[in-house]
């Protein structure tokens, strides 16, 4: 009779333990997923990319966030949101957005240029609701409720980077190349007429050196002819003195 009145007892506390074992995990459940994520978790280093701060309801609803930027990124835009209004601090670094009343899961999107340098980057959040703020600044990504990890975002280095710089550089040794071959036909070129203006001035002073000997052959000719003349003429003079006296005899 005993162990029959027992029986009904034991399910009563066997059911209890299950509801406290629902119970606990539904608020291992909740604190597993209170957090503010970014999507998506990794991003080629400084490239401009969507970031979406996807908040967890928190039992209040959200009124607003308010996210730091690392250092080394910068809002490039924020989409327009419905029933939002967003606004940049570009002194503090900040983005936010408030007006809003979100009973549930909500998400944020930001169009942000990355930092250039590989590595971890982390976006702390301060989460706004109806009963107060929840900051998710926490440097280390734990999973208890406590931690309250900063949203982080994983940048990779960009393949295609190593590509570009390459092909860059490939590039501007080709215009070098180009450039000290031009520089070498200018000069050849300027050499050239230079050889061109020596050429053509040698057969005018070759010219000029036969006018020269010809004027001075000519010269010396014409003073000969002359020459020869007087002494003909300076002979004539005397035969004929000559003759008159003969004449006078």
């Amino acid at each position: 009779m005993r162990r029959r009145d027992d029986h009904p007892g034991m399910l009563r506390r066997l059911g209890a333990l299950i509801v406290l074992s629902l119970v606990a995990l539904v608020g291992l459940g909740t604190a597993a997923w209170a957090h503010v994520e970014i999507q998506p978790a990794e991003a080629f280093a400084g490239a401009t990319e969507t970031l979406t701060f996807a908040v967890a309801f928190e039992g209040s609803a959200t009124t607003g966030l308010v996210v730091r930027l690392p250092d080394g990124a910068s809002v490039t835009e924020v989409p327009a949101k419905a029933g939002w209004t967003s606004a940049v601090d570009e002194a503090e670094g900040t983005v936010s957005w408030t007006g809003g009343s979100t009973p549930a899961d909500e998400t944020f999107s930001v169009i942000v240029e990355l930092p250039s340098t590989p590595g971890e980057i982390l976006f702390p959040s301060i989460q706004q609701t109806v009963d107060g703020e929840v900051a998710w600044i926490g440097e280390e990504a734990g999973e208890d409720h406590g931690s309250n990890p900063a949203p982080r975002l994983t940048l990779v280095a960009d393949p295609d980077a190593e590509t570009t710089t390459t092909t860059e550089a490939t590039t501007t040794t080709t215009e070098a190349t180009t450039t000290t071959e031009d520089e070498l036909a200018d000069t050849t070129l300027e050499a050239q007429q230079r050889d061109d203006g020596s050429t053509s001035a040698a057969p005018w002073l070759i010219g000029s050196a036969i006018a020269a000997l010809v004027a001075i052959g000519v010269g010396g000719l014409l003073l000969k002819r002359r020459a020869d003349r007087e002494a003909r003429e300076e002979s004539g003079d005397g035969a004929g003195g000559v003759d008159d006296s003969r004449g006078d005899g």
